[in-house]
């Protein structure tokens, strides 16, 4: 393993790191995962994560929100997460609840040339007040849109704000030139 796979595996275990810290200061965590994904391991976590939020006695909708939100974020880091120079992901998930939300966070690697595009669509979805926009919107995009070269349309985030209810808080941490960790934080408001 080279020094450059080892600076974005380090860089990524720091913030994991600091985010678990954090977290813990805030509410209590449910789940919190810092490696490689494959189908065997979101599988796994499926299990941990349903588990996990049947044990808090949420209500069924919100544990219905919460599971599918995890699982399309999931998948999203697994299928259309970059890859280092190495063919190395780096990711990680926490899942954590307060007095009246359950939160995730997930940071991927993403290209610096992907950022800007990726903002933009984020702001559009984050800029609709109404759901019923919102959902119009989705529908629009998904007649519209033509499957990207790992088979999405770009309709995951917006399933992810429509299954929450709240806008995507996102940030970009520039790692080198080529890449940066893409962090994505989605509340769960416990009705």
């Amino acid at each position: 393993m080279n020094s450059t796979v080892n600076k974005d595996a380090e860089f990524f275990d720091q913030h994991f790191s600091k985010h678990v810290d954090h977290v813990n200061t805030l509410g209590k965590l449910i789940l919190a995962y810092d490696g490689v994904l494959n189908s065997e391991t979101i599988s796994k976590l499926e299990t941990e994560i349903e588990a996990n939020i049947l044990d808090k006695n949420l209500p069924k909708g919100v544990v219905r929100k919460v599971f599918f939100i995890c699982i399309e974020s999931l998948q999203n880091m697994y299928i259309h997460g970059h890859r280092d120079e190495n063919g190395a992901k780096h990711n990680f998930f926490i899942l954590y609840i307060t007095e009246k939300e359950v939160k995730m966070i997930t940071a991927n690697l993403i290209a610096n040339v992907a950022i800007e595009k990726l903002s933009k669509h984020i702001a559009k979805i984050n800029s609709f007040q109404d759901p019923a926009e919102l959902k119009k919107y989705y529908l629009e995009h998904l007649e519209n849109n033509e499957l990207s070269e790992k088979g999405g349309a770009g309709l995951g985030f917006i399933t992810i704000c429509m299954k929450s209810g709240n806008s995507l808080g996102t940030q970009f941490e520039q790692i080198n030139e080529d890449r940066s960790m893409f962090l994505m934080e989605v509340t769960i408001t416990i009705e």
